[in-house]
């Protein structure tokens, strides 16, 4: 089995991570990041948790951990509440991308065109297996993190610091749920990383997921602190995608008058990668659960029905802003569940 090494494991969740930065709002006003700050310490924990079952079992993937541990029956349960969440992860990660292009593209582009180019190109890089996915990550990275610094640096002279002030005007209430959601979305997508890469023993999977967490939190807090500073809070509360607008109101010039295409086409990558990383832990968890499904088939299937979900359900930003919102509220309980139970019972087959 070809393994992954640590840095290759950064790079893929941090590629994963930073995407957030394309629809992250700025719901959460002047503290929003610190809220970023302690969604990502917690997560420290969390991707830690994750990644002990298949640190105690290095020689069993991942997939098969639950029929090792659980018994039959149980892990079939366990496997296809998994392939639910996926399937949701899955529709929920392509209507972010398809509503973005097609807000930015002022609607000139049918949701049916967006979403099939982005399923395409994700289900071509998932079918191609999670050494590849990690191999691809190394280069796009830099194209990402270059991007998103020249975004940030062009913008230093714009803002104003003052915006951020004052800091917890409402004192620590709501603090803690706000935090939940963030840990939930976009770091609790971690255990999917964890559970794909999990299969690739004798790999340090869990520093480089460790790593990539907290440079994701300091990436993303400073690009919410651009957002605040350079568009204010009533500024960048009024418009879908914070990240987008601030660059595009940059000035440096008459040689630099687009800067949002600058970010938005590197974040899209991000987008890309992360259906990808869905669509191959949904692979893996449905092949596991029946025993028979062909892992091709199986990308392509999904694809096509996330895809269909999304034109159908993909024409009101409201409406994919409560679906994300109640995504985010479910999401974080059912993975710490589930990577409880997996962790439990790999601790007492080893106490056996």
């Amino acid at each position: 089995m070809n393994t992954i090494h640590g840095r290759q494991v950064t790079c893929l969740l941090l590629v994963i991570l930073s995407g957030w930065s394309l629809t992250m709002s700025a719901a959460n006003g002047r503290d929003g990041w610190l809220i970023l700050v302690l969604a990502c310490l917690c997560s420290l924990l969390f991707t830690a948790l994750c990644c002990l079952p298949a640190e105690r079992m290095p020689t069993v993937r991942w997939f098969d951990l639950p029929y090792t541990v659980l018994g039959n029956g149980c892990s079939m349960v366990y496997l296809i509440l998994l392939s639910a969440l996926a399937f949701w992860s899955l529709c929920i990660a392509v209507c972010s991308s398809v509503i973005f292009l097609r807000t930015v593209s002022n609607g000139e582009w049918p949701v049916w065109l967006l979403a099939a180019a982005v399923l395409i190109c994700a289900a071509c890089t998932a079918q191609n297996g999670i050494q590849k996915l990690a191999l691809w990550a190394e280069p796009v990275i830099w194209v990402v993190i270059v991007s998103l610094l020249v975004s940030l640096l062009l913008s230093w002279r714009q803002l104003d610091w003052t915006q951020l002030f004052p800091v917890l005007e409402h004192g620590w209430s709501g603090v803690p749920f706000r935090v939940y959601l963030l840990l939930s979305v976009p770091f609790g997508e971690v255990f999917y990383a964890a559970a794909v890469l999990g299969s690739n023993a004798g790999t340090q999977v869990r520093t480089g997921l460790l790593r990539a967490c907290v440079l994701a939190g300091i990436l993303l807090c400073l690009l919410y602190i651009r957002n605040i500073c350079l568009l204010g809070v009533q500024g960048a509360n009024m418009v879908l995608y914070p990240s987008y607008t601030a660059a595009s109101v940059l000035e440096f010039g008459e040689s630099f008058q687009r800067g949002e295409v600058l970010i938005s086409g590197s974040l899209i990558v991000c987008a890309v990668a992360r259906i990808a990383l869905i669509l191959e832990f949904l692979s893996g968890s449905i092949q596991a659960a029946t025993g028979k499904a062909s892992r091709r088939q199986t990308i392509w299937l999904s694809a096509v029905l996330a895809g269909i979900v999304c034109v159908l359900f993909a024409g009101s930003n409201q409406a994919f802003a409560d679906a994300q919102e109640l995504y985010q509220i479910v999401f974080l309980p059912v993975v710490l569940t589930a990577a409880i139970i997996l962790f439990a019972g790999v601790w007492r087959k080893g106490k056996q």
